[in-house]
């Protein structure tokens, strides 16, 4: 009786243990879809244009082992799909995001990176911030058309960092791996303990 209740709470743990592990990693304090959707419907500007130039503009680093830049992109528009004036009757307009390198984007939480190459055709949610054109809702308000395959770092990864990032991933596998070989374990003592009772 005692070693029944003792399997059946190392059961429970084991599976708390392995879901939670998988949660973290895909909780990353996203916005909720739908609030997603509501806010980029409330925009008071959305465009379709093609990427036809991106260049950096700022660097906005706080921390020297996470780097950050406000980038300007130019957008060759070909349809707009609302604005309440007249302001985009030219056929570019320039907008201006934050950018998050690929490497570093597990430090951070919250919404989609702006994820931006020459020749992307996307549909773009607009307010006017403080330095022009911003996306409402930075990658969020971004709806790729069309993903260009020729893709750039803007900022290179660090030797240092690349290895740690590696070392990182593979403990990470080890720990998914004892989660999961001991919930394994725990059941295939459990089915041969019940069928050794049923015999």
């Amino acid at each position: 009786m005692r070693v029944s209740k003792i399997s059946r709470r190392m059961l429970i743990i084991l599976c708390m243990l392995l879901i939670g592990s998988t949660y973290l990693k895909s909780a990353s304090a996203a916005m909720d879809p739908e609030e997603v959707k509501r806010l980029n419907e409330e925009a008071p500007y959305q465009l379709v244009g093609t990427v036809i130039a991106d260049e950096f503009y700022q660097d906005m680093t706080r921390n020297d082992k996470h780097p950050v830049q406000l980038r300007k992109m130019k957008m060759e528009v070909s349809e707009v799909i609302k604005a309440p004036d007249d302001v985009f009757d030219n056929n570019t307009v320039e907008v201006y995001y934050t950018y998050i390198p690929l490497w570093d984007v597990g430090e951070y939480v919250g919404g989609k990176r702006m994820d931006i190459a020459l020749d992307d055709v996307l549909t773009i949610w607009l307010e006017e911030g403080d330095y022009g054109w911003e996306p409402v809702l930075g990658g969020d308000s971004v709806a790729h058309i069309n993903y260009s395959d020729d893709r750039e770092e803007h900022i290179p990864e660090p030797f240092w960092h690349s290895i740690l990032r590696g070392l990182d991933h593979v403990m990470n596998m080890k720990l998914d791996i004892f989660i999961f070989g001991g919930l394994v374990l725990v059941i295939t003592w459990a089915v041969f303990r019940g069928l050794r009772k049923t015999i």
